[in-house]
């Protein structure tokens, strides 16, 4: 009872020197900002490349779906070249404005309101019972019958009340894209645009309802007459639908 108390012996452990490590440990304050960096520069791209695909996915259904349902209430497919078949649409391989003749909205405008940029935000908005309006090459179209995509609460709700042209053409949604300037953009960020005039113009729950403002009306005609005959050089003079 009276025995002598074990001794309690200590060990450390002692890691040998390792003159890399300060210098990792300093590598990782360094590289991860800057990969964070980098990764919040590519990542709008990256964004608006995905926007423009799952859009344009969504797009091309609803032009099917649209196509399907003009030719079971009517028997013809107004605006749709007959040779054009559904694959053709989902593969991108149409011309989305062959065909369309635009003759029965002008012979109409009369009765169509001209917008200015001001009077499409403050009437197109949606709000208080308001209806959902956006523009698309200086041509608008009520969409409230898309209140789920375009309304308050649905995905698109930026778009209302504005001329969405560049928006439509490159996948983004931002502010400073919610205008109708295609200036500076690519023939495929065009033929994005193209398309998405072709799916306003043919939807027979979204009816053209005016135009926006006269002004620079010319300029985007003449640079879709342009795409158009780039795209068919070899082909002869271009068959251009007449546009406002």
């Amino acid at each position: 009872a009276g025995g002598t108390r074990p001794t309690v012996q200590h060990y450390y452990v002692v890691e040998p020197h390792n003159p890399h490590h300060h210098s990792m440990k300093w590598l990782g304050h360094v590289v991860a900002p800057l990969i964070s960096v980098v990764i919040f520069t590519l990542l709008p791209p990256v964004k608006n490349a995905i926007n423009t695909t799952l859009m344009g996915v969504f797009r091309d259904l609803g032009r099917v779906k649209a196509r399907k349902r003009r030719l079971a209430n009517s028997g013809a497919v107004v605006g749709y070249n007959p040779n054009v078949t559904n694959w053709d649409i989902l593969f991108r391989r149409d011309d989305p404005l062959e065909g369309i003749n635009f003759d029965d909205d002008d012979k109409q405008a009369g009765g169509k309101t001209t917008y200015t940029v001001s009077e499409l935000a403050e009437y197109g908005d949606g709000s208080e019972g308001r209806p959902i309006l956006l523009g698309i090459f200086g041509r608008i179209y009520d969409v409230s019958a898309g209140a789920k995509f375009y309304g308050e609460d649905g995905n698109y709700h930026m778009f209302a009340g504005n001329d969405v042209t560049r928006a439509l053409s490159t996948g983004c949604k931002e502010t400073e894209c919610l205008v109708r300037s295609t200036e500076g953009l690519s023939k495929k960020q065009i033929n994005e645009g193209k398309r998405w005039l072709s799916f306003f113009q043919l939807h027979d729950k979204y009816p053209f309802v005016g135009h926006l403002e006269e002004e620079s009306r010319e300029d985007w005609l003449e640079e879709l007459i342009e795409s158009a005959m780039k795209d068919k050089g070899e082909k002869g003079p271009p068959i251009m639908p007449k546009l406002p």
